[in-house]
């Protein structure tokens, strides 16, 4: 299923997302704080483009985004699933897909 960033991924797209080692890698150096895509290489040992197409998926599902800092892209969390501890898995799921993946299917 191809498509660009500003079309809305169903629920079991961002779950298939999350399914991955490597971005969940990604989730969690961010939940720490917000990092580079070199930092992030550095961090998980792994080939910037592998890391740059990882973050890619998990910006298209609105789990992370990026703000510019001169040349340099710094991404972090985007998503409030992961700040609300006090919810179980589901609960902070439904709440991501009520708000990010309406409208499909």
């Amino acid at each position: 299923m191809k498509t660009n960033s500003s079309e809305l991924h169903p629920p079991y797209k961002c779950l298939e997302v999350l399914g991955n080692e490597v971005r969940m890698g990604i989730i969690q150096l961010l939940m720490k704080k917000e990092l580079t895509v070199l930092e992030i290489c550095k961090k998980l040992n792994k080939e910037q483009s592998l890391i740059s197409h990882s973050l890619k998926q998990l910006r298209e599902c609105s789990f992370v985004d990026f703000k510019k800092e001169g040349k340099k892209n710094v991404y972090y969390l985007k998503s409030e699933i992961f700040q609300d501890k006090n919810k179980t898995l589901i609960e902070m799921f439904m709440e991501h897909s009520n708000k990010y993946c309406k409208g499909k299917k």
